[in-house]
Parts: C-alpha cells; sequence; structure tokens
C-alpha cells in the first residue's frame, strides 16, 4: 500500500490545497463502479486530522463501491476560473459505527453542524434526519496530491 500523504503548509501548493480542504464546502469523491466506470458525486465533507470525513447514505451506489473497492478520488470545485485544480488519490475506511457515534467520539459533531446546518436547513432537515439518513461515515485518508 502506499504510503498516506502529509500535506507540508511550507509548499506553496500543498498550502493552497490545505486551505481550500478547510474552506470549501463540495467536493467531488470519484470511486471505481461496480460496472468498470467511474462514479463521481459532489459531497459534504469535513477536514480533519490529514483525512477526508465524508457522510453517505449506506445503500448509495458509492457506499457499495467503496465496499467492494476502498481506492477513491476526491476532486476539489476548479473555482471561478476553472484552474484551481486539487486532486486527491487514496483509500478509505469505512468505520463500522453510525454518523451520529463516530461524529460524538471524534469529536466532529459541532464542526459538522457548523459548517453544514444552513445546508441541512435548507434540505427542510434537522440533525437528527441528516445523520439518520447520512449514517454511513467514509473516512478518505490521501495518498497523492495533483494540483497545479
Amino acid at each position: 500500500m502506499t504510503d498516506l500523504l502529509t500535506l507540508d503548509p511550507s509548499v506553496p501548493r500543498e498550502a493552497k490545497t490545505l486551505r481550500r480542504l478547510e474552506s470549501e464546502t463540495v467536493a467531488w469523491l470519484g470511486s471505481n463502479g461496480r460496472d468498470g466506470f467511474p462514479h463521481a458525486v459532489p459531497v459534504w465533507f469535513l477536514w480533519h486530522d490529514a483525512a477526508v470525513i465524508v457522510l453517505t447514505q449506506p445503500g448509495s451506489a458509492k457506499a457499495k463501491n467503496l465496499r467492494a473497492d476502498q481506492r477513491a478520488l476526491l476532486h476539489l470545485e476548479a473555482g471561478d476560473d476553472g484552474e484551481q485544480l486539487h486532486v486527491l488519490q487514496g483509500t478509505v475506511e469505512l468505520p463500522e459505527a453510525p454518523a451520529s457515534e463516530w461524529l460524538d467520539a471524534n469529536g466532529l459533531r459541532a464542526a459538522y453542524l457548523q459548517k453544514y446546518a444552513g445546508g441541512i436547513a435548507n434540505l427542510g432537515w434537522d440533525e437528527e434526519r441528516m445523520f439518520a439518513d447520512y449514517s454511513m461515515v467514509v473516512v478518505f485518508r490521501p495518498h497523492k496530491l495533483i494540483a497545479w
């Protein structure tokens, strides 16, 4: 297995990637589809402890794909000028604990709600519904950065 990537804030392109991982609200998570084709979907995420935390519905295509093949890709939006390219290749871990419990155990519930309370409210949901529907945790650990 490839070593995990540690982004270095003293390297300009890595510092920019770190800033975006800490501030962006949507990224694209790519998985290897069971039909052999790539599958990419927009996701909400948290950057925490050198990993990207994503909540998903356990029956979703991405969840099924990631259970079958833990290699994945995370792509940030290209920015207004289309030139902000930050792609991370990595692998995922799929903790058994439901999202609500996992977030609490890792001290991340408040951070998740702070970042996405508006989006959850726009769906007409509350946090209980969010964590019940999106009950599966995906921990994406980057191995390689492609950026310029």
